[in-house]
């Protein structure tokens, strides 16, 4: 039982959100994925938004799917380091096992704390983000300096 995935589960109904497929992990920690994407320009980005019965809820988009590589490295980093410095609610960072670039944006609180709208706000926050962030995230992809 998953305290916050039904008050996510009730937001999602109350506010007709129909974007999300939830598949339940049955682990220890309770897990519930919620599954969508965001649509850009570059390609649908995978959006989960990740819910445990630990403080943490994670809203993980995968920005680059399988798109890291050794000639872009070098400006994925640059790129990573001055967005994480700029934005302070959430992170990118690199998976070098799967070649991939995420934004991670962890929500902290108790299962009696968890407001699914702020929730919500922080994933908005993010789709507004990808826009902004297109051409600076393109022109890193395609980068081959070494």
């Amino acid at each position: 039982m998953n305290p916050k995935a039904l008050l996510f589960d009730k937001f999602l109904k109350d506010e007709e959100i129909t974007s999300f497929e939830r598949k339940d992990f049955e682990d220890e920690d309770g897990t519930v994925v919620y599954r969508s994407y965001i649509k850009s320009p570059l390609w649908d980005m995978p959006l989960f938004v990740i819910l445990d019965n630990s403080i943490y809820s994670v809203i993980r988009l995968v920005l680059g799917p399988e798109k890291v590589t050794a000639q872009n490295m070098n400006a994925l980093n640059a790129l990573i380091n001055r967005d994480n410095a700029t934005y302070k609610n959430y992170k990118l960072y690199i998976d070098e096992q799967d070649s991939s670039l995420y934004l991670d944006c962890v929500y902290m609180c108790g299962d009696d704390a968890f407001e699914p709208a702020l929730m919500y706000a922080l994933m908005s926050s993010i789709v507004d983000y990808v826009p902004e962030a297109v051409g600076e995230l393109k022109a890193a992809f395609e980068s081959s300096t070494h």
